[in-house]
């Protein structure tokens, strides 16, 4: 009997080693994910895409006179979009409830990027119409 109990427990103990490491790997895999994410959203093409959408709904933004004078990326918001590219969100006068909430999609004929999807939250809504 000790020796079927051995053999059963050296099973298990394998059995829990490998659903540790691929459990291992897998959040590995999901960290790389979400830190090549964080680098598509802070690149220097995105934060122009940005600063473009941000002028047309207030074409005196980033500036003494706009409404919109600062803004910065939410990197808690950084996320896979199940239908393509990355969502993300965009806080804008360090103001955590006036938020432009954006998409990223990437073409893949010729590699460039553009912004889609750009929703207000009701209070970016109120301060744009002031």
């Amino acid at each position: 009997m000790k020796q079927k109990h051995k053999i059963i427990l050296a099973f298990v103990s394998f059995l829990a080693a490998v659903c540790l490491g691929v459990g291992m790997y897998l959040a590995h895999r999901q960290q790389e994910l979400q830190n090549e994410m964080a680098k598509i959203v802070h690149s220097e093409e995105v934060k122009k895409l940005i600063v473009e959408e941000l002028k047309a709904i207030d074409p005196n933004a980033l500036t003494e006179k706009g409404k919109i004078r600062s803004y910065k990326i939410d990197d808690a918001s950084i996320r896979h979009n199940p239908m393509g590219g990355i969502m993300f969100h965009v806080i804008i006068n360090d103001d955590s409830d006036a938020i432009f909430k954006f998409g990223i999609k990437k073409y893949s004929q010729d590699g460039r990027m553009s912004l889609v999807g750009g929703t207000l939250t009701e209070k970016l809504q109120q301060l744009l119409e002031e």
